[in-house]
């Protein structure tokens, strides 16, 4: 297949089997939290059938999924299947979207999954929470690490992991590219608005496990940029891992979610289990400081 025939490919795969995955997971759809496409789906373990009151009392944790697209495509009802292997493993997932560019700039979208998170953990005040982004998604999920929560201290408490899925970390080497066409980045804006460039001048404001990972057949320069960032986070002594993927490229690493027993689903889950086992012995609810 040609580049334009792969992604044909990853958008019809992933629309269907998210379409599957929403008619027969029990949830919620829709949810509002900003406006616009500022929606979720959060998808319940259906165990507890349709009591949702149950959930957010549960203490269950919570994976929160950012799709990729460069910033102006894809959707949150094309990523939904990223839930099910969360579900079976006992997990609350949260599948996000947001508004696109040209009609949101990137500032802006980086609000808006700020608003997100806060939305989850105000939902779920007993869980802890997990961030996981694809792409576009995992620079903003690593944005959140560098966001100002002086006003929010419990974000930073709940959040107790984040997965980086083939991230874009510094976007200043996009702004010759077609990408910025839409985007509309300076190098002032861009720099502002790359996390790898911040954490050169301060500390991270949420500290968790993080999972950095890459596809072996995957753009060099992204790649550069992922082990970058997994070796300055560990020199700010935060526990950050890097994984490359052998065999895989930019879009069947995050369609090969759909398939049970998938390595980096179980990869994901260990440390969800790790984290959550650690609560356990402390008996510490995240948001609760006791």
């Amino acid at each position: 297949m040609n580049a334009d025939e792969v992604v044909e490919y990853h958008v019809k795969v992933c629309t269907e089997y998210s379409e599957t995955t929403r008619q027969s997971l029990n949830g919620e759809l829709s949810i509002a939290y900003g406006e616009k496409k500022a929606k979720m789906d959060i998808f319940y373990p259906t165990a507890m059938n349709d009591d949702y009151v149950r959930y957010v009392d549960s203490a269950m944790p919570v994976l929160l999924f950012i799709h990729g697209g460069f910033w102006q495509e894809g959707s949150r009802k094309m990523y939904g299947f990223v839930s099910n292997a969360w579900i079976k493993a006992g997990c609350i997932a949260a599948i996000v979207g947001y508004n696109l560019a040209p009609e949101a700039n990137l500032e802006q979208m980086v609000t808006e999954i700020q608003a997100a998170v806060k939305f989850v953990v105000n939902r779920f005040p007993k869980s802890n929470l997990f961030l996981c982004g694809h792409s576009a998604g995992a620079h903003l999920c690593a944005m959140m690490m560098v966001s100002d929560w002086s006003k929010d201290p419990y974000v930073p408490q709940a959040v107790r992991g984040m997965f980086l899925i083939s991230g874009v970390f510094d976007v200043l080497p996009i702004l010759g590219t077609y990408v910025n066409d839409e985007l509309k980045l300076d190098e002032e804006s861009a720099a502002r608005l790359s996390p790898q460039r911040i954490l050169m001048k301060m500390s991270p404001t949420i500290c968790c496990p993080v999972m950095v990972v890459v596809e072996e057949h995957g753009t060099p320069e992204f790649i550069r940029q992922s082990k970058e960032f997994a070796d300055i986070l560990k020199s700010y002594g935060v526990l950050s891992s890097f994984l490359e993927l052998p065999g895989v490229d930019h879009f069947d690493i995050i369609e090969n979610m759909m398939k049970p027993g998938d390595y980096l689903c179980k990869e994901i889950l260990k440390v969800v289990q790790l984290e959550e086992g650690k609560r356990k012995q402390t008996g510490k609810l995240p948001n609760s400081g006791l």
